[in-house]
């Protein structure tokens, strides 16, 4: 897979499957060794390493716990995690959009920026000014941080289970060029299944060390890019109105396929990588 992931994806990927996936494994949280191994794989530097935790704490999307011998444990921040789960699994919202209508006096621009800032973080795309569309994800994570802001007041949600005016869709479709989409994750796809292919996954299945590791560094590394190319980018349009040969569901349907094959390897590498 050519392109590499944003150095802070990489750097929180084995984070979020430790909040997510392996949450029920008891797998303590990487000090900066534990995060070094796929960090490396991934070809990032240990500067780069240090930057990207560094911001990750100033950011509040990284905290910090150190544990009995002194080392500094990184704990990925609920908040983050829940912005990440309200992004995914976009071809299985509920039909319809999110509107985001927001108001703030002229004085009131750095709190028009924050909100602007936390609704980009989840997706939300600008549709006009003071206002913001998304597809149909979970609000919940989404209205405890605004309330966190203290913006209840400023700010307004509305769910449209449909809209009726097909000019008006056209509209909305229009600001997204959804064929450039079609095309960029149809490639995807295929540079996806060259970077995990059958006979490693077969390897894993069967127990090689070496196929293991290999195994379970690539579905991590997969996490980042992933994120980067397809949730975090994926335009917020609800399934129906996206074109034919769109490949997303095929994307979550091969990646889901090869992290269930992969799921003891990503384990055994899990619990050796962060008790360091």
């Amino acid at each position: 897979m050519t392109n590499k992931p944003a150095f802070k994806a990489a750097v929180h990927t084995p984070l979020v499957f430790r909040a997510g996936v392996f949450a029920r494994e008891g797998l303590p949280w990487p000090s900066l060794e534990g995060i070094r191994d796929f960090a490396r794989f991934a070809e990032i530097e240990d500067g780069t390493i240090r930057t990207a935790l560094s911001r990750g704490k100033r950011d509040g999307s990284l905290l910090v716990e150190e544990d009995g011998a002194g080392r500094n444990r990184y704990i990925l921040a609920p908040a983050t995690f829940a912005r990440g789960i309200a992004q995914i699994n976009a071809d299985r919202r509920p039909e319809g959009f999110l509107l985001a209508v927001f108001s703030f006096s002229a004085p009131e621009q750095e709190e028009r920026a924050s909100l602007r800032a936390l609704l980009k973080s989840y997706g939300f795309r600008k549709l006009a000014q003071n206002t913001y569309i998304h597809g149909r994800i979970e609000t919940e994570g989404l209205g405890a941080a605004i309330r966190e802001l203290g913006l209840e007041r400023n700010f307004f949600l509305f769910t449209c289970p449909d809209i009726e005016d097909e000019g008006l869709v056209a509209r909305v479709l229009a600001l997204f060029d959804l064929e450039s989409r079609r095309r960029e994750l149809r490639g995807y796809l295929r540079l996806l299944k060259d970077f995990l292919p059958e006979k490693l996954a077969r390897g894993a299945i069967a127990g090689d060390e070496a196929a293991c590791d290999d195994f379970a560094r690539r579905l991590l590394y997969v996490g980042a890019v992933h994120w980067d190319r397809v949730e975090a980018s994926e335009p917020p349009i609800p399934a129906k109105y996206l074109p034919k040969g769109y490949a997303l569901g095929e994307i979550q349907a091969f990646y889901g396929k090869r992290l269930e094959e992969g799921r003891s390897a990503m384990l055994g590498y899990l619990s050796r990588t962060f008790g360091a």
